[in-house]
């Protein structure tokens, strides 16, 4: 599955520009706590998490993860899209609760 098979959905909806639609995503991690994404996630992933800081983005660009997913409608500041649209990282915003959008993405086929 590709990350704009995820916008299919109406739960999902780009924050960023559209580069990286075209990546492929394996698996889901969901965490808020950064040392643990670095510790246990994989490339390809796709992180769901409500921090909303630019470190999201250097952890990201280091795993090589998919794309960014903030549940919760957490509004996501202008300094960090910008900066994600320079890295080519594909940010994501849903009203779902982290456990919701677990469920959803799974059910839309997202594999490990």
């Amino acid at each position: 599955m590709k990350v704009k098979d995820i916008l299919q959905s109406s739960n999902f909806h780009l924050i960023s520009n559209q580069s990286g639609l075209e990546k492929d995503t394996k698996g889901i991690f969901s965490s808020d706590l950064l040392s643990h994404v670095m510790g246990f996630a994989g490339e390809n992933n796709i992180l769901i998490t409500v921090l909303n800081n630019i470190n999201v983005l250097g952890v990201a660009s280091l795993l090589d993860f998919s794309c960014v997913i903030f549940p919760h409608n957490v509004k996501v500041n202008e300094t960090i899209i910008n900066k994600a649209n320079e890295l080519e990282i594909t940010l994501i915003s849903t009203h779902l609760s982290t456990a919701q959008a677990v469920l959803n993405l799974y059910e839309l086929g997202v594999e490990d």
